[in-house]
Protein backbone atom coordinates (compact mmCIF):
# COMPACT_ATOMS: atom_id res chain seq x y z
CA UNK A 1 0.00 0.00 0.00
CA UNK A 2 1.32 3.46 -1.06
CA UNK A 3 1.80 5.60 1.84
CA UNK A 4 -0.79 8.81 2.32
CA UNK A 5 1.24 12.23 3.02
CA UNK A 6 0.56 13.14 6.20
CA UNK A 7 -0.30 16.93 5.07
CA UNK A 8 -2.31 18.96 7.88
CA UNK A 9 -4.44 21.37 7.45
CA UNK A 10 -3.58 23.83 10.32
CA UNK A 11 0.33 23.35 9.16
CA UNK A 12 0.32 24.12 5.67
CA UNK A 13 4.23 24.15 4.18
CA UNK A 14 4.86 27.07 5.91
CA UNK A 15 7.18 28.99 2.98
CA UNK A 16 5.66 32.88 3.79
CA UNK A 17 6.48 32.07 7.49
CA UNK A 18 10.18 30.69 6.79
CA UNK A 19 10.44 33.50 4.48
CA UNK A 20 9.40 36.15 7.28
CA UNK A 21 10.54 34.80 10.03
CA UNK A 22 14.02 33.31 9.34
CA UNK A 23 15.10 34.80 5.63
CA UNK A 24 13.80 38.70 5.27
CA UNK A 25 15.23 38.82 9.28
CA UNK A 26 18.88 37.43 7.53
CA UNK A 27 18.05 39.89 4.58
CA UNK A 28 17.55 42.75 6.36
CA UNK A 29 20.16 41.73 8.85
CA UNK A 30 22.98 41.36 5.40
CA UNK A 31 20.95 44.98 3.89
CA UNK A 32 22.20 46.86 7.27
CA UNK A 33 25.84 45.57 7.68
CA UNK A 34 26.06 46.29 4.19
CA UNK A 35 25.10 49.73 4.71
CA UNK A 36 26.91 50.33 7.94
CA UNK A 37 30.14 48.97 5.83
CA UNK A 38 29.67 51.46 2.96
CA UNK A 39 28.75 54.40 5.02
CA UNK A 40 32.01 53.44 7.36
CA UNK A 41 34.31 53.16 4.45
CA UNK A 42 32.48 56.41 2.56
CA UNK A 43 32.92 58.42 5.26
CA UNK A 44 36.53 57.24 5.84
CA UNK A 45 37.33 57.91 2.47
CA UNK A 46 35.65 61.15 3.23
CA UNK A 47 37.24 62.12 6.02
CA UNK A 48 40.59 61.23 4.52
CA UNK A 49 40.14 63.51 1.59
CA UNK A 50 39.27 66.16 3.85
CA UNK A 51 42.19 65.83 5.99
CA UNK A 52 44.19 66.22 2.62
CA UNK A 53 42.42 69.13 2.17
CA UNK A 54 43.09 70.59 5.18
CA UNK A 55 46.98 69.33 5.09
CA UNK A 56 47.27 71.46 1.62
CA UNK A 57 45.20 74.44 3.34
CA UNK A 58 47.43 74.37 6.01
CA UNK A 59 50.71 74.45 3.90
CA UNK A 60 49.37 76.93 1.71
CA UNK A 61 48.96 79.23 4.83
CA UNK A 62 52.20 78.36 6.33
CA UNK A 63 53.72 79.22 2.80
CA UNK A 64 51.57 82.94 2.74
CA UNK A 65 52.81 83.69 6.28
CA UNK A 66 56.46 82.57 5.06
CA UNK A 67 56.02 85.25 1.82
CA UNK A 68 54.69 87.60 4.69
CA UNK A 69 57.86 87.01 7.52
CA UNK A 70 60.41 84.88 6.04
CA UNK A 71 62.82 85.71 8.11
CA UNK A 72 60.64 85.15 11.40
CA UNK A 73 59.35 82.19 9.98
CA UNK A 74 62.43 80.80 8.23
CA UNK A 75 63.81 81.12 12.29
CA UNK A 76 60.49 79.61 13.48
CA UNK A 77 61.23 76.18 11.60
CA UNK A 78 64.75 75.99 12.39
CA UNK A 79 63.77 75.98 16.09
CA UNK A 80 64.79 79.08 16.47
CA UNK A 81 63.64 81.44 19.85
CA UNK A 82 61.76 84.37 18.61
CA UNK A 83 61.19 87.67 20.43
CA UNK A 84 58.48 89.27 21.19
CA UNK A 85 58.48 91.30 18.65
CA UNK A 86 59.02 88.30 16.64
CA UNK A 87 56.06 86.49 17.91
CA UNK A 88 53.72 89.56 17.34
CA UNK A 89 54.98 89.50 13.39
CA UNK A 90 54.45 85.90 12.87
CA UNK A 91 50.89 86.27 15.02
CA UNK A 92 50.14 88.93 12.87
CA UNK A 93 50.85 86.97 9.94
CA UNK A 94 48.75 83.83 10.99
CA UNK A 95 46.01 86.42 11.57
CA UNK A 96 46.46 87.87 7.92
CA UNK A 97 45.91 84.48 6.51
CA UNK A 98 42.70 83.16 9.01
CA UNK A 99 40.52 86.16 7.12
CA UNK A 100 42.07 85.67 3.93
CA UNK A 101 40.88 81.66 3.87
CA UNK A 102 37.71 83.00 5.73
CA UNK A 103 38.72 80.47 8.82
CA UNK A 104 36.34 79.64 11.59
CA UNK A 105 39.04 79.86 13.92
CA UNK A 106 42.87 78.99 14.05
CA UNK A 107 45.46 77.84 16.36
CA UNK A 108 48.92 77.36 16.07
CA UNK A 109 50.84 75.22 18.89
CA UNK A 110 54.42 74.68 19.52
CA UNK A 111 55.68 70.86 20.01
CA UNK A 112 55.22 71.13 23.55
CA UNK A 113 51.54 71.76 22.74
CA UNK A 114 52.00 75.39 23.91
CA UNK A 115 49.81 77.91 22.08
CA UNK A 116 51.57 80.38 19.90
CA UNK A 117 49.09 81.84 18.16
CA UNK A 118 45.11 81.76 18.23
CA UNK A 119 42.85 84.11 15.79
CA UNK A 120 40.51 84.90 18.60
CA UNK A 121 43.42 85.83 21.40
CA UNK A 122 42.05 83.78 23.85
CA UNK A 123 44.45 81.07 25.34
CA UNK A 124 47.19 82.21 24.01
CA UNK A 125 50.35 80.03 26.04
CA UNK A 126 47.78 77.69 26.99
CA UNK A 127 48.64 73.50 26.76
CA UNK A 128 46.44 71.89 24.73
CA UNK A 129 45.73 67.81 26.32
CA UNK A 130 43.38 66.63 23.28
CA UNK A 131 44.15 63.44 22.42
CA UNK A 132 44.18 64.40 18.91
CA UNK A 133 47.25 66.88 18.63
CA UNK A 134 48.49 64.33 20.58
CA UNK A 135 48.28 61.92 17.47
CA UNK A 136 48.82 64.32 15.20
CA UNK A 137 52.20 65.28 16.69
CA UNK A 138 53.07 61.25 17.76
CA UNK A 139 51.87 60.05 13.49
CA UNK A 140 53.20 63.24 12.22
CA UNK A 141 49.83 63.24 9.85
CA UNK A 142 46.67 65.25 9.82
CA UNK A 143 43.97 64.46 12.82
CA UNK A 144 40.45 65.26 13.19
CA UNK A 145 37.82 65.90 16.39
CA UNK A 146 34.73 66.75 17.41
CA UNK A 147 35.08 69.89 19.77
CA UNK A 148 32.71 72.71 21.11
CA UNK A 149 33.55 75.56 22.96
CA UNK A 150 31.13 77.30 25.71
CA UNK A 151 29.17 79.36 23.81
CA UNK A 152 29.71 78.64 20.64
CA UNK A 153 28.41 75.85 18.10
CA UNK A 154 29.79 72.30 17.03
CA UNK A 155 32.77 72.49 15.25
CA UNK A 156 35.32 70.00 13.32
CA UNK A 157 39.18 70.60 14.64
CA UNK A 158 41.85 69.46 12.05
CA UNK A 159 45.30 69.21 13.48
CA UNK A 160 47.73 69.63 10.62
CA UNK A 161 51.67 68.91 11.17
CA UNK A 162 53.90 71.93 9.77
CA UNK A 163 57.52 70.63 8.77
CA UNK A 164 60.39 72.53 8.45
CA UNK A 165 63.87 71.49 6.81
CA UNK A 166 64.37 67.60 6.58
CA UNK A 167 60.59 66.89 7.52
CA UNK A 168 61.94 68.14 11.20
CA UNK A 169 58.47 68.43 12.38
CA UNK A 170 58.09 72.23 14.11
CA UNK A 171 54.59 73.13 14.69
CA UNK A 172 50.93 71.83 14.64
CA UNK A 173 48.06 74.04 12.74
CA UNK A 174 44.96 73.61 14.20
CA UNK A 175 42.10 74.85 11.51
CA UNK A 176 38.35 74.73 12.77
CA UNK A 177 35.70 74.27 10.08
CA UNK A 178 31.81 74.19 10.35
CA UNK A 179 29.46 71.05 11.07
CA UNK A 180 27.36 71.16 8.61
CA UNK A 181 29.87 72.33 6.09
CA UNK A 182 31.79 68.96 6.57
CA UNK A 183 28.52 66.92 7.27
CA UNK A 184 27.48 68.10 4.00
CA UNK A 185 30.42 66.49 2.37
CA UNK A 186 29.90 63.25 4.19
CA UNK A 187 26.35 63.25 3.55
CA UNK A 188 26.57 64.04 -0.84
CA UNK A 189 29.78 61.36 -0.78
CA UNK A 190 27.93 58.76 1.55
CA UNK A 191 24.73 58.93 -0.55
CA UNK A 192 25.26 57.70 -3.91
CA UNK A 193 26.68 54.96 -3.08
CA UNK A 194 24.18 53.93 0.23
CA UNK A 195 21.54 54.74 -2.04
CA UNK A 196 21.92 52.87 -5.10
CA UNK A 197 22.55 49.27 -3.17
CA UNK A 198 20.00 49.97 -0.44
CA UNK A 199 17.19 50.69 -3.60
CA UNK A 200 18.54 47.56 -5.09
CA UNK A 201 18.02 45.22 -2.29
CA UNK A 202 14.71 46.77 -1.12
CA UNK A 203 13.39 46.47 -4.51
CA UNK A 204 14.88 42.75 -4.27
CA UNK A 205 12.99 42.14 -1.43
CA UNK A 206 10.00 43.42 -2.71
CA UNK A 207 9.92 40.73 -5.39
CA UNK A 208 10.92 38.02 -3.39
CA UNK A 209 8.49 38.76 -0.33
CA UNK A 210 5.85 38.29 -3.56
CA UNK A 211 7.24 35.90 -5.47
CA UNK A 212 7.19 33.76 -2.18
CA UNK A 213 3.04 35.16 -1.16
CA UNK A 214 2.46 33.94 -4.82
CA UNK A 215 4.58 30.29 -4.05
CA UNK A 216 3.30 30.09 -0.30
CA UNK A 217 -0.52 30.46 -2.26
CA UNK A 218 -0.55 27.85 -4.78
CA UNK A 219 1.72 25.51 -1.81
CA UNK A 220 -1.45 26.17 0.54
CA UNK A 221 -3.70 25.58 -2.31
CA UNK A 222 -2.49 22.08 -2.91
CA UNK A 223 -1.47 20.76 0.44
CA UNK A 224 -5.57 21.73 0.70
CA UNK A 225 -6.33 19.68 -2.14
CA UNK A 226 -3.95 17.30 -0.59
CA UNK A 227 -5.60 17.32 2.50
CA UNK A 228 -9.11 16.94 0.87
CA UNK A 229 -8.33 13.90 -0.85
CA UNK A 230 -6.13 12.44 1.96
CA UNK A 231 -9.40 13.24 4.12
CA UNK A 232 -11.59 11.67 1.46
CA UNK A 233 -9.24 8.13 0.73
CA UNK A 234 -9.43 7.38 4.63
CA UNK A 235 -13.17 7.48 4.29
CA UNK A 236 -12.24 4.13 1.97
CA UNK A 237 -10.07 2.36 4.52
CA UNK A 238 -9.51 1.84 8.02
CA UNK A 239 -8.26 3.78 10.45
CA UNK A 240 -5.42 0.98 11.06
CA UNK A 241 -4.60 1.24 7.18
CA UNK A 242 -4.01 4.77 7.48
CA UNK A 243 -1.47 3.92 10.93
CA UNK A 244 0.33 1.64 8.89
CA UNK A 245 0.46 3.18 6.08
CA UNK A 246 2.52 6.39 7.98
CA UNK A 247 4.39 4.32 10.50
CA UNK A 248 5.74 2.27 6.79
CA UNK A 249 6.45 6.15 5.12
CA UNK A 250 8.38 5.38 2.20
CA UNK A 251 10.13 2.24 3.07
CA UNK A 252 7.90 0.17 0.80
CA UNK A 253 5.66 -2.82 1.41
CA UNK A 254 3.56 -2.65 4.61
CA UNK A 255 4.92 -5.34 6.83
CA UNK A 256 2.48 -7.84 8.25
CA UNK A 257 1.97 -9.22 12.59
CA UNK A 258 0.07 -11.47 14.43
CA UNK A 259 -2.39 -9.90 16.90
CA UNK A 260 -5.00 -10.97 19.59
CA UNK A 261 -8.08 -9.02 18.96
CA UNK A 262 -11.78 -9.40 19.35
CA UNK A 263 -13.84 -9.49 15.92
CA UNK A 264 -16.96 -8.39 15.34
CA UNK A 265 -19.00 -8.89 12.28
CA UNK A 266 -22.55 -7.93 11.11
CA UNK A 267 -24.71 -9.22 8.39
CA UNK A 268 -28.38 -7.93 7.54
CA UNK A 269 -30.41 -10.39 7.60
CA UNK A 270 -32.56 -11.02 4.43
CA UNK A 271 -30.73 -8.57 2.63
CA UNK A 272 -31.05 -10.73 -1.09
CA UNK A 273 -35.09 -10.73 0.00
CA UNK A 274 -35.15 -6.82 0.71
CA UNK A 275 -32.49 -5.83 -2.31
CA UNK A 276 -35.16 -7.75 -4.37
CA UNK A 277 -38.62 -5.94 -3.52
CA UNK A 278 -36.78 -2.60 -3.63
CA UNK A 279 -35.16 0.26 -5.90
CA UNK A 280 -31.90 0.09 -6.12
CA UNK A 281 -31.73 3.62 -4.78
CA UNK A 282 -33.54 2.29 -1.59
CA UNK A 283 -31.24 -0.30 -1.11
CA UNK A 284 -28.40 2.26 -1.67
CA UNK A 285 -29.72 4.84 0.62
CA UNK A 286 -31.03 1.92 3.47
CA UNK A 287 -27.42 0.69 3.33
CA UNK A 288 -25.83 4.05 4.02
CA UNK A 289 -28.02 4.44 6.81
CA UNK A 290 -27.43 0.95 9.05
CA UNK A 291 -23.59 1.18 7.96
CA UNK A 292 -23.48 4.38 9.21
CA UNK A 293 -24.98 3.73 12.46
CA UNK A 294 -23.01 0.69 12.88
CA UNK A 295 -19.90 2.35 12.33
CA UNK A 296 -20.27 5.06 14.41
CA UNK A 297 -21.14 2.95 17.38
CA UNK A 298 -17.74 1.14 16.64
CA UNK A 299 -15.80 3.86 16.98
CA UNK A 300 -17.99 5.10 19.96
CA UNK A 301 -16.12 1.83 21.59
CA UNK A 302 -12.41 2.25 20.16
CA UNK A 303 -12.79 -0.24 17.15
CA UNK A 304 -11.93 0.00 13.93
CA UNK A 305 -13.83 -0.90 10.82
CA UNK A 306 -11.94 -3.08 9.13
CA UNK A 307 -14.09 -3.08 5.73
CA UNK A 308 -17.78 -3.16 4.90
CA UNK A 309 -18.32 -6.03 2.15
CA UNK A 310 -22.00 -5.66 0.71
CA UNK A 311 -24.47 -5.52 3.84
CA UNK A 312 -21.77 -7.21 6.26
CA UNK A 313 -19.31 -5.01 8.54
CA UNK A 314 -16.10 -6.47 9.98
CA UNK A 315 -14.19 -4.85 13.03
CA UNK A 316 -11.50 -4.79 15.03
CA UNK A 317 -10.60 -4.49 18.91
CA UNK A 318 -7.44 -4.27 20.55
CA UNK A 319 -6.21 -4.68 23.97
CA UNK A 320 -6.84 -6.10 27.28
CA UNK A 321 -10.73 -4.69 27.32
CA UNK A 322 -11.25 -5.69 23.69
CA UNK A 323 -14.23 -8.34 24.35
CA UNK A 324 -16.19 -5.75 26.62
CA UNK A 325 -16.09 -3.24 24.36
CA UNK A 326 -16.89 -5.40 21.40
CA UNK A 327 -19.62 -7.05 22.86
CA UNK A 328 -20.88 -3.69 24.33
CA UNK A 329 -21.01 -2.18 20.73
CA UNK A 330 -22.90 -5.14 19.27
CA UNK A 331 -25.62 -4.97 21.65
CA UNK A 332 -25.32 -1.26 21.23
CA UNK A 333 -26.14 -1.55 17.44
CA UNK A 334 -28.71 -4.25 17.78
CA UNK A 335 -30.79 -1.58 20.23
CA UNK A 336 -30.17 0.99 17.92
CA UNK A 337 -31.60 -0.66 14.77
CA UNK A 338 -34.55 -1.71 16.72
CA UNK A 339 -35.05 1.69 18.10
CA UNK A 340 -35.05 2.76 15.04
CA UNK A 341 -37.32 0.39 13.20
CA UNK A 342 -35.09 -0.24 10.97
CA UNK A 343 -36.01 -3.33 8.58
CA UNK A 344 -34.62 -5.45 7.67
CA UNK A 345 -32.34 -6.17 11.15
CA UNK A 346 -29.05 -7.51 11.66
CA UNK A 347 -27.49 -10.21 13.09
CA UNK A 348 -23.90 -9.91 15.08
CA UNK A 349 -21.08 -12.07 15.88
CA UNK A 350 -18.01 -11.66 18.42
CA UNK A 351 -14.84 -13.81 18.50
CA UNK A 352 -11.84 -13.36 20.07
CA UNK A 353 -8.81 -15.29 19.03
CA UNK A 354 -5.16 -14.76 17.23
CA UNK A 355 -4.94 -13.69 13.35
CA UNK A 356 -2.67 -11.88 10.80
CA UNK A 357 -2.92 -8.08 10.41
CA UNK A 358 -1.27 -6.62 7.50
CA UNK A 359 -1.16 -6.08 3.81
CA UNK A 360 -2.54 -8.34 1.28
CA UNK A 361 -2.91 -7.94 -2.39
CA UNK A 362 -0.06 -7.34 -5.14
CA UNK A 363 2.06 -4.47 -5.30
CA UNK A 364 -0.40 -2.18 -7.60
CA UNK A 365 -3.29 -2.87 -5.48
CA UNK A 366 -3.29 -4.01 -1.74
CA UNK A 367 -5.75 -4.46 0.83
CA UNK A 368 -5.09 -4.00 4.63
CA UNK A 369 -6.93 -6.11 6.45
CA UNK A 370 -7.26 -8.93 9.17
CA UNK A 371 -6.96 -12.60 8.02
CA UNK A 372 -7.29 -15.97 9.62
CA UNK A 373 -9.10 -18.46 11.63
CA UNK A 374 -10.47 -16.06 13.79
CA UNK A 375 -12.49 -14.08 11.27
CA UNK A 376 -13.92 -16.80 9.83
CA UNK A 377 -14.85 -17.94 13.24
CA UNK A 378 -16.65 -14.22 13.61
CA UNK A 379 -18.04 -14.45 9.98
CA UNK A 380 -20.17 -18.06 11.18
CA UNK A 381 -21.12 -16.62 14.09
CA UNK A 382 -22.73 -13.88 12.47
CA UNK A 383 -23.85 -16.20 9.71
CA UNK A 384 -26.16 -18.36 13.15
CA UNK A 385 -27.45 -15.24 14.64
CA UNK A 386 -31.33 -14.33 13.66
CA UNK A 387 -32.04 -10.63 13.15
CA UNK A 388 -31.53 -8.41 16.37
CA UNK A 389 -29.64 -11.39 17.99
CA UNK A 390 -25.51 -11.56 19.45
CA UNK A 391 -23.80 -14.84 18.53
CA UNK A 392 -20.45 -14.31 20.56
CA UNK A 393 -18.01 -17.55 22.25
CA UNK A 394 -18.18 -17.90 25.70
CA UNK A 395 -14.60 -17.09 26.65
CA UNK A 396 -15.78 -13.70 24.89
CA UNK A 397 -18.89 -13.47 27.00
CA UNK A 398 -17.07 -14.55 30.20
CA UNK A 399 -15.16 -11.37 29.81
CA UNK A 400 -18.13 -9.08 28.97
CA UNK A 401 -21.47 -7.52 30.60
CA UNK A 402 -24.64 -8.47 29.44
CA UNK A 403 -27.66 -11.04 29.99
CA UNK A 404 -26.40 -13.77 27.76
CA UNK A 405 -28.44 -17.33 27.31
CA UNK A 406 -26.88 -20.58 28.29
CA UNK A 407 -23.81 -21.93 27.03
CA UNK A 408 -24.04 -24.14 23.96
CA UNK A 409 -21.88 -25.82 21.17
CA UNK A 410 -21.59 -24.48 17.44
CA UNK A 411 -20.46 -26.87 14.71
CA UNK A 412 -18.44 -24.06 12.74
CA UNK A 413 -17.94 -25.30 9.33
CA UNK A 414 -14.61 -26.17 8.45
CA UNK A 415 -13.62 -26.64 11.99
CA UNK A 416 -13.28 -29.86 13.49
CA UNK A 417 -14.29 -29.39 17.61
CA UNK A 418 -17.56 -27.70 18.05
CA UNK A 419 -17.15 -24.30 19.78
CA UNK A 420 -18.99 -23.22 22.76
CA UNK A 421 -21.26 -19.93 22.64
CA UNK A 422 -23.92 -17.87 24.09
CA UNK A 423 -26.43 -15.92 22.35
CA UNK A 424 -27.97 -12.52 23.48
CA UNK A 425 -31.10 -11.21 21.85
CA UNK A 426 -32.00 -7.34 21.95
Amino acid sequence: MTAVPDFREDKPFPLAHAFRRRILPGFALFVAALLAITIFAAHHVTESIYLEQAQRRAESIAHAVAKSVPAVWDRFLAGGALSPGEMDALREAFAHEVDEFGLVKLKVYDLSARTIFTSDGQGLGAIESGPALKRAVENRRPSLAVGQDPGEETTYELYVPIFGGGQTLRAVVELYEDVGYLDAVMVRAVAAPVAAPAVLLGLLALVLGRLVARAQADIDARTGALVSLRQKLETFVSAGAVAAAREAGGRGRIPSRRVRCTLFHSDVRGFMSFSEANAPEAVVAYLNRVMALQVRIVREHGGDVDKLIGDALLARFDGADAPARAVAAAQAALARVRAENMTPGIGVGVFTGEAILGAVGPEERQDFTVIGDAVNVAARLCSAAIEGELVVDSETAGRAEGSFGPEETLQIKGRAQPLAVRRATL
